[in-house]
């Protein structure tokens, strides 16, 4: 069997062929026991948000006159690609929007508007109301604040609020709203000052100036082939909003198997804490991503859209990192593409095969309750192995 020698943690394996609506299952061990998923959970949000906003959205980010002639209100859409850099300057995001256009619109509306050409701006209000409930998650390691991979979660922010606006795992603050706020200002106007309080923008203000997100296909994208786990929860929460679930984190559980309905996908008894996969408090079957993994590897309706973000054996993403498939692993490289998931005690990859028999099997391979002496290089190489061992075989694995 292929699964005779495995010697890291506790094997969780499904695995079905795509050749049919509802696929042919050919391996399972422990498939419908529900583990922590680490960022194979972006698959997940990747398709809710592909299904649930539609691959062309765009997340806005508006200023509208305040109530006082002197006052303007930014308007957080949950745009964390916003950026404080120049525009013509690219940072961590492609395609990000810029503050510096939008402070130009402003200033250009304002100043085409007999009633306000004459006043200054003198204060910035925020409303960032968009998202409720805490910005950061109890179940999440600080260590991923401070290392670079999650920032706090509010509807406004720029460059996913990192310190370096260049590099992907930068310290993140813990002042997400206020660092753009600040820097919004600051373009605004010497003497324009950045109000602390939030506030909620009266309905029907007149729009001074919007900038928008690259298209939701895009954001995508990036999020699965860099493990995003910022935009992942950016993207879950939109998600819930347009479904109706809510705008909080807890609204997740609700929001990304709502979207996911016309999928027919078996999404009952999950537990959702996050979009990310971050949270080792996340419950999800095996057999529920092999599941999804079939109809992205079908592109079901738009589903084309997710599996060209995954990340390829050894070319490309997550899956060119710490000398993945090399080796006798390397006979897989180009040949599967996936995502990559890893905790303290948890490695994963779910993905497509592209099998040697012209197959494609479609996957999910976890190693739960991985010792913490264990190298996650050597953890990353067993699963590497299987995955290569399902390429090999294809479709005879179920014979």
């Amino acid at each position: 069997a292929l699964t005779a020698g495995w010697s890291t943690g506790t094997l969780h394996l499904s695995a079905a062929a795509v050749d049919g609506d509802a696929g042919r299952d050919l391996l399972d061990v422990r498939a419908d026991v529900p583990a922590a998923t680490a960022s194979t959970m972006k698959v997940l949000t990747a398709a809710a948000a592909v299904e649930a906003l539609g691959p062309d959205r765009r997340i806005a980010t508006r200023v509208v006159q305040g109530a006082r002639a002197d006052t303007v209100v930014l308007v957080g859409g949950g745009d964390p690609t916003l950026s404080r850099l120049p525009s013509g300057t690219d940072g961590v995001y492609p395609e990000a929007p810029h503050l510096d256009d939008l402070a130009r619109q402003v200033l250009d509306a304002r100043r085409a508007d007999p009633d306000l050409a004459g006043v200054p701006i003198r204060r910035l209000q925020v409303d960032s109301g968009l998202f409720t409930g805490p910005a950061w998650l109890p179940e999440w390691p600080l260590e991923a604040r401070r290392g670079g991979s999650m920032s706090n979660i509010t509807a406004l922010m720029v460059d996913g609020d990192r310190d370096d606006t260049a590099e992907p795992y930068s310290r993140r603050g813990e002042k997400a709203v206020a660092r753009a706020a600040d820097a919004f200002a600051a373009l605004l106007g010497d003497d324009v000052a950045a109000d602390g309080p939030l506030v909620t923008a009266t309905s029907g203000s007149a729009v001074l100036g919007t900038v928008e997100s690259a298209p939701v296909r895009d954001l995508v994208g990036y999020m699965l082939t860099h493990s995003d786990d910022t935009l992942a929860e950016t993207l879950a929460r939109l998600v819930a909003i347009e479904t109706g679930a809510g705008s909080a984190a807890a609204d997740i559980q609700r929001g990304t198997p709502a979207a996911l309905t016309d999928l027919d996908l078996p999404t009952d008894g999950v537990v959702l804490v996050d979009g990310s996969g971050l949270s080792d408090a996340n419950r999800v079957p095996a057999a529920l991503l092999t599941r999804l993994m079939v109809r992205i590897a079908e592109h079901r309706g738009d589903l084309a859209i997710v599996d060209a973000g995954l990340a390829v054996a050894g070319r490309t993403g997550t899956l060119t990192e710490g000398g993945r498939f090399t080796g006798e692993a390397d006979a897989a490289a180009g040949r599967i593409r996936g995502k990559t998931g890893t905790l303290e005690r948890m490695h994963g990859l779910t993905g497509i095969a592209d099998a040697e028999d012209g197959t494609e099997v479609a996957f999910t391979i976890w190693a739960e309750d991985v010792d913490p002496s264990v190298p996650a290089e050597s953890a990353r190489a067993e699963i590497d192995a299987l995955a290569t061992d399902l390429h090999r075989c294809g479709g005879a694995l179920g014979g």
